[in-house]
């Protein structure tokens, strides 16, 4: 542990310099100087009177008037000249990249002077600092004048903030991992808020990427699906009929965990005075068990997961699903089928032409999206929260492998395999390649013990502890688990789960509700407007198909013209279709040799002079016209509807690249990649979409 050194001498704070930081920093950001007590001078000033004894100012010996800061037994800089210790931290890799330049994270402030240095030097970038400890905000004011801090035009300041709200902050501003400095040694004095917060990052890195690779696998399949139910999509009502219409009445949201087939007999023999909530999945279990659920929910755009409802009896059931999926799912029997409002910009597009000359549309479809957190029993659980139900108990919730089992006896998994199985490749096989797969992990469970799972549920586990957050008022349990322990989502015993489930709402009671809405949402004029809703969704995939082409033909256009100004800057693109002269766009020819710096044969000292001035300067308006051209397809881009379809499938590399030119060439060169793709993905939706539109 460190101590202060024998020559340290105490910095004394110039008062009027802390107030008038205090000041700025109340007139920038007035909530959190109140919150802070720093909104007046007389209350700033008696937070400074009252600083902890452990906070100690002392003056550096390179610079008596640039202060250090001692907390505990342990220096925040450097003793000797934090300033100079700041300059070579901002000539460090983590802050050379295009990225960080333009947004920075600093998770710990100190002092602040590299925060300080940082916006010095790039004052046109968007700065976040994040301080959770007040007594070091309170020194960081008291250390010097910070007017050029306050100052910056892009500051985002959060002190003394919990480490869900910060993160509830970074999530809104689109943060991502290689922006985000930590600042180590502030991490290790306020160590339970950064053990936190760096939990939340990796959970939210990890939701971030599984979202990204979802996308990537399926975002091309939610197209060709939402095209092929297009049909259904007129025909079905939405579930915006059954909000909140149910708040007097438990519900079970059935899972397809491992401990499914345990809960089943205990909720046959209870009476069923609730919701039965079944997830696809789920289903061939409640089959077998003779029990038919109120609702089953369906989400995958896949195949596969098709499987595990084909051929089941699904007559009884009302089906809740939306567009996107596969459209078999769809035309399935059912006792009614109910559609959430899609949450990929191609599918709302459709859905609000749908409802187009309704009121409110928009507002009132928004409360018709159900959060997808990955797996189907999130959206199940939101389905439930959605109508109401109070309270939610959640059955075959494992979230794990307990006692090694990957799936409830009997899901389709299981059935596939024993399928496939023969004595040299036994099931037993089967299951334990794929729990090793899986990669898992120990984490603890609901007996205190430990339980195998692996961070595709460990996500999953994390969603329901923050929707749970989010909505403490819909209380929710976990029936007899076996598996990952969830935080706010407590355990539910067999006798605590029979004796809420017996004074509840009569089972007749619920088949009729449920039977009033459906006849209500399905109602005549409903059934009539069928074919005008059909209409505006088959002109609005028209009018989409012809975007796309323009789209491309657009991207197409900004690829040649980005190609030509890169071969400009004498880099050499490969693959190019822009060879020889160049074309603007405007039909202005650019000479090859002007873009290419190959001019002419003379080369006597005075005509070099003067052709290379000449030719300089032919290149600057040949580069001008380029770029306006350029601009001017970039505006069209940015006004086309379809470009908000094309962002939810664009992927973005997350790897470092290396960098091969530099400055505007370099910009130039990320613009070609990106008009590649947008072009890529343009033709890939205007294929699909003239598919239907033929």
């Amino acid at each position: 542990m460190n101590s202060p050194s024998n020559k340290a001498q105490t910095f004394i704070p110039d008062i009027a310099v802390f107030l008038q930081n205090c000041r700025d920093f109340a007139a920038r950001f007035p909530e959190q100087a109140a919150s802070l007590k720093l909104h007046t001078d007389e209350a700033a000033l008696q937070c400074l009177r009252a600083l902890p004894a452990e906070y100690r100012l002392l003056q550096t010996r390179a610079d008596k008037n640039l202060p250090t800061l001692f907390i505990d037994g342990t220096y925040l800089h450097s003793q000797y000249n934090p300033w100079e210790e700041a300059r070579r931290i901002l000539k460090t890799d983590f802050f050379q990249t295009r990225e960080v330049h333009s947004c920075c994270i600093f998770a710990g402030l100190g002092l602040g002077y590299l925060p300080e240095q940082y916006i010095h030097r790039y004052p046109d970038s968007h700065t976040v600092i994040i301080e959770p400890d007040a007594s070091a905000f309170l020194c960081f004011l008291a250390s010097r004048s910070l007017s050029a801090v306050f100052q910056h035009p892009h500051l985002s300041l959060l002190i003394a903030v919990p480490p869900e709200k910060v993160m509830g902050f970074l999530v809104a501003i689109t943060w991502n991992k290689r922006i985000l400095f930590q600042h180590t040694v502030s991490a290790g004095i306020q160590k339970d808020w950064y053990a936190s917060f760096s939990r939340l990052t990796e959970q939210d890195c990890l939701k971030m990427s599984t979202n990204a690779a979802t996308l990537e696998l399926f975002g091309m399949l939610w197209l060709k699906n939402t095209v092929k139910n297009i049909d259904v999509l007129s025909k079905a009502a939405k579930i915006r009929c059954f909000h909140n219409a149910f708040s007097d009445t438990p519900a079970v949201v059935l899972a397809g965990g491992p401990s499914l087939t345990a809960h089943l007999e205990l909720i046959k023999n209870s009476g069923q005075r609730f919701l039965i909530i079944a997830v696809d999945t789920a289903l061939r279990a409640c089959v077998r068990m003779g029990i038919q659920p109120d609702f089953i929910l369906s989400f995958d755009p896949q195949y596969w997961n098709y499987l595990h409802t084909a051929g089941l009896d699904t007559g009884q059931s009302v089906l809740i699903s939306e567009a996107s999926v596969f459209p078999a799912i769809l035309r399935q029997p059912s006792r009614a089928l109910f559609l959430a409002d899609s949450s990929v910009p191609f599918a709302r597009n459709l859905e609000l032409a749908r409802n187009c000359g309704q009121e409110n549309v928009r507002d009132a479809g928004q409360d018709c999206i159900l959060a997808a957190g990955g797996s189907v029993a999130t959206t199940a659980w939101d389905f439930a929260r959605f109508i109401g139900a109070s309270p939610i108990i959640m059955a075959g919730l494992d979230l794990a492998y307990p006692n090694k089992q990957t799936h409830f006896t009997g899901s389709t998994f299981e059935e596939a395999v024993h399928t496939r199985s023969s004595r040299v490749s036994p099931a037993e096989e089967a299951n334990m390649k794929s729990l090793i797969a899986a990669h898992p992990t120990l984490h603890a469970d609901y007996t205190g013990g430990m339980v195998l799972t692996d961070r595709r549920m460990l996500l999953y586990a994390w969603w329901f502890e923050n929707a749970l957050t989010k909505y403490p008022e819909v209380k929710t349990y976990n029936l007899m688990p076996r598996g990952l322990s969830i935080p706010g989502m407590p355990a539910y015993s067999a006798e605590e789960f029979t004796q809420i489930t017996r004074s509840s709402t009569p089972r007749e009671v619920i088949a009729n509700r449920i039977q009033a809405i459906i006849s209500t949402a399905y109602s005549a004029d409903f059934i009539a407007g069928e074919a005008a809703r059909k209409q505006r969704i088959t002109d609005s995939l028209a009018a989409l198909t012809e975007e796309a082409a323009v789209l491309a033909a657009q991207a197409e256009q900004a690829e040649i013209l980005s190609r030509r100004l890169i071969e400009s800057y004498g880099i050499t693109v490969s693959n190019t279709a822009a060879t020889g002269e160049g074309d603007t766009g405007t039909g202005e020819k650019i000479p090859g040799d002007i873009l290419s710096n190959n001019g002419s044969s003379d080369n006597t000292p005075d005509t070099t002079a003067y052709n290379n001035l000449t030719r300089t300067q032919e290149q600057d308006r040949c580069r001008a016209a380029l770029m306006k051209e350029l601009d001017s397809i970039d505006e069209h881009i940015s006004q086309s509807f379809a470009k908000e379809f094309i962002s939810v499938l664009f992927f973005t590399n997350n790897e470092k690249e290396t960098d091969q030119t530099d400055g505007i060439a370099q910009s130039i060169a990320a613009a070609e990649k990106t008009y590649k793709r947008i072009r890529q993905l343009a033709l890939q939706m205007h294929k699909i979409c003239v598919s239907m539109v033929e």
